[in-house]
């Protein structure tokens, strides 16, 4: 008897339906290798980038400094043609890199930025009346919100520990965790803010954080400086204020001037709180090689009246070498003095100031 020929196409059918599922699953693997294998590739050579720049901290952290040092020496060249007077950036100072030619190494990007904190009010030495004004008439808030925020931040400033009428002092923070006092001082920082009833409920939120009306209050006052406001570097709603508590116009503040900036205070404007002159400069070094930043942020005062030389240093002989000694340093009168001096921190800009939307300036770029 003979058998018939077994039909082996299912088997056949069924070998390579297995051959298939195990090369889709071995594309899969080679697939899911590649993606791991790029993405680890990705993520060192961004870990090398950010390696470098501390590895080797020497070349980026020079040239930012050496930016630094060519920025306040632009800055005081163009003050001495002005009578060591400074106004404004338009003088010619906005663009130290441009006009000091500071060659900027090929694949590195390097910016600087200056702000004037004379165009802000003081915080910590506004009066009570001031405070209000600034809270009912610029940030729009009620009448009784107003009153508790300048009384609670009188009341943190102060040096006594007497409560004012809706103020706070050490004994309402005693009740917080973790309990902390009152500083009894001025404030270091706006963030200090956060720390003081009412405030860190007005100007932050529920997490802590700035919220929308800090950044309004932090283009309108400063921590870091306490004297006259330089109406060429206020914004419109500084302007506004003190218009309306010296009683002159600021529409008309910038009109009929022969350059964008004002050189003398107008007599309507003299009240002893106001100035036309830079006290206060904030400057941002930030230099940049890779994917991370190196930024450098100082805080400097201009000291030209008390540069240059004069007999009170005692050199006999000018052209003799010098030595570095300590009395040859103490000699030295550097047009700046240096009051913060920072890195990997930045201030940017809340507003311009007001004169560059009341005048009108061509070919002016105020994008600094």
């Amino acid at each position: 008897m003979i058998r018939p020929e077994t039909d082996s196409a299912p088997e056949t059918q069924g070998t390579q339906r297995q051959q298939g599922s195990v090369l889709i699953a071995v594309l899969a693997i080679i697939m899911l290798l590649s993606f791991i294998i790029l993405r680890f590739v990705n993520e060192a050579v961004e870990d090398l980038e950010y390696r470098s720049i501390f590895n080797e901290p020497s070349d980026v952290r020079v040239f930012g400094y050496s930016v630094l040092e060519a920025t306040l020496a632009t800055i005081q060249e163009v003050a001495l043609i002005d009578d060591e007077k400074l106004y404004a950036p338009e003088q010619g100072w906005n663009d130290p890199i441009r006009y000091a030619e500071i060659p900027v190494p090929d694949g590195w990007e390097v910016s600087v930025h200056i702000q004037d904190e004379s165009g802000k009010l003081p915080l910590n030495t506004l009066s009570e009346a001031r405070l209000n004004k600034l809270f009912e008439e610029t940030l729009d808030l009620d009448f009784g919100t107003s009153r508790e925020l300048s009384s609670v931040l009188i009341d943190w400033i102060d040096a006594d520990s007497n409560r004012r009428l809706n103020g706070a002092e050490s004994d309402a923070y005693q009740d917080r965790d973790p309990p902390y006092l009152a500083a009894n001082g001025p404030l270091q920082s706006l963030d200090e803010l956060r720390l003081l009833e009412v405030w860190d409920e007005t100007f932050f939120d529920e997490n802590g954080q700035p919220n929308e009306l800090f950044d309004r209050l932090s283009s309108l006052v400063t921590v870091v400086y306490d004297g006259p406001v330089n109406l060429n570097a206020a914004n419109a709603n500084t302007l506004e204020l003190l218009a309306l508590e010296g009683g002159w116009d600021d529409s008309y503040l910038f009109d009929g001037l022969d350059q964008p900036y004002l050189t003398t205070l107008p007599a309507s404007a003299e009240s002893g709180t106001t100035s036309v002159e830079t006290s206060l400069l904030r400057i941002e070094i930030r230099v940049l090689r890779g994917n991370v930043p190196f930024t450098i942020n100082a805080l400097v005062s201009p000291e030209f009246a008390s540069t240059g030389n004069s007999s009170e240093t005692g050199q006999s002989d000018p052209d003799a070498p010098k030595t570095g000694s300590i009395e040859e340093q103490q000699r030295l009168r550097y047009p700046f003095t240096v009051l913060q001096l920072s890195e990997y921190s930045s201030n940017p800009p809340k507003e311009m100031a007001a004169r560059y939307s009341t005048v009108d300036i061509e070919g002016q770029n105020h994008s600094f």
